[in-house]
């Protein structure tokens, strides 16, 4: 079954300011830092945050959570960090089992909206329940998205009507609702409900979190910084075991971390900055793919993807590389801005390997977007999507140069001062 999702208008104009933290942006991208961020992150116990795995969802929790500490505000029109989406993948739809009266209802007959990616077993009692019709489900749900804790929509069909049908009439707020909400097309009102987590979870939705910082003098305008933070758990030569990604791409999904609570802390970005960690790119860019959708592309002025730079192979160390530099004037800003510095940025000119059009740049560049990833290493190093791709080979070091670098190459695009030109010619 499908849900039509509301897509909010890109927004950005109307946020509040950013509330001020108690602390120094002053050597906050450190060692130690970057090593806890990473190490967890391509811990055996998340099993390379594979897409579809209850491990991936404790990555994208993690994620959520950092943001929150770091005083992000949601993406407009979100309620939280997370934005879901349904693949073509995987063959069980719902994250719960429902018992209605004692009997295991079919998946076919209901829907749940969650608040959260871990969700409690829940009875009848603990839900508002409401009734209705098909013809006004759609205004009930959307009237009731965030009312209480745990809400229970009963649509009452008709003999012509089918659940699937109600079910696509229904245009839910984008995003993750405040509340539990458990949609049933059943006419037996209910005498007693146990709603029991899947223990399998969800196996055809992913999630993106985002999170933003908004823009003090021009918040309709953003930066974007990227990385996604899925990975295999199968090598290119079909081999099976522990891919624990900490290359691929826990580096760049700690980048990202880092650079939120930089910026976080500065509070003087002029645009408004988005900070996107993607599920689904091992499996043809899902998540960019699906986020997209949300934004104005004219707003974007610039999209820095994050790969692979815990491991320098490309440039040596204290060089990273730039993709598809010839595309836009990105390039040019990042190295004027990073003149003297220790860490240089090396253009890329020919792509043998297809690396910018491989990662999830590339799905804002198809828009015209300065989208362009960042690297160390590309696929030629030698643990790439392998078992050895393990956080003790990361230059950790080297790596929070890299992250100190991107923050400061980035600096004149969150002021406001630079506006690479739009990406053309490919």
């Amino acid at each position: 079954m499908t849900v039509k999702i509301y897509l909010p208008l890109f927004a950005l104009g109307i946020l509040t300011a950013l509330k001020g933290l108690s602390q120094t942006a002053n050597d906050t991208i450190n060692k130690e830092s970057v090593k806890k961020m990473i190490t967890y992150l391509a811990s055996d116990e998340l099993k390379g945050r594979v897409n579809y795995s209850k491990e991936q969802l404790e990555a994208a929790e993690f994620i959520n959570k950092e943001f929150s500490s770091f005083g992000l505000e949601p993406f407009p029109g979100f309620e939280n960090f997370y934005q879901p989406f349904r693949t073509s993948f995987g063959g069980k739809t719902a994250m719960v089992d429902v018992k209605w009266n004692d009997k295991k209802l079919n998946d076919s007959l209901y829907y749940f909206f969650s608040r959260s990616l871990s969700v409690p077993a829940l009875e009848l009692s603990d839900f508002l329940i409401l009734r209705t019709t098909s013809q006004l489900a759609d205004s009930i749900l959307y009237y009731n998205w965030n009312k209480t804790d745990n809400i229970l929509l009963q649509i009452v069909l008709d003999d012509t009507t089918h659940f699937s049908e109600a079910i696509n009439n229904i245009k839910a707020p984008g995003g993750m609702p405040a509340s539990n909400i458990l949609i049933v097309g059943v006419k037996e009102e209910p005498v007693s409900l146990k709603v029991i987590p899947n223990k399998n979870l969800v196996t055809s939705v992913l999630y993106n979190v985002i999170g933003i910082i908004p823009g003090r003098s021009l918040p309709h305008e953003a930066i974007i910084f990227s990385a996604h933070y899925d990975h295999v758990n199968k090598g290119l030569d079909g081999q099976d075991g522990l891919f624990n990604g900490a290359n691929d791409d826990a580096s760049g999904t700690t980048a990202v971390l880092e650079l939120a609570k930089y910026f976080s802390m500065r509070k003087d970005n002029e645009r408004t900055i988005i900070f996107c960690l993607f599920a689904g790119e091992e499996l043809g860019l899902l998540g960019s793919q699906a986020f997209i959708n949300y934004v104005n592309s004219e707003s974007i002025k610039a999209v820095i993807n994050i790969e692979m730079i815990g491991i320098a192979n490309i440039e040596g160390k204290n060089t990273f590389m730039l993709t598809g530099s010839g595309y836009s004037s990105l390039y040019k800003i990042l190295k004027r801005n990073l003149k003297g510095d220790d860490v240089k940025i090396a253009g890329q000119y020919s792509d043998p390997q297809y690396l910018f059009r491989r990662s999830d740049n590339y799905t804002f560049a198809q828009e015209g977007i300065p989208a362009h990833t960042i690297m160390g290493s590309d696929d030629s190093e030698p643990c790439y999507h392998k078992p050895c791709d393990d956080v003790q080979r990361i230059d950790i070091e080297n790596m929070t140069k890299f992250i100190k670098a991107i923050a400061k190459s980035a600096s004149t695009l969150i002021s406001g001062k630079d506006t690479p030109t739009r990406i053309k010619g490919f």
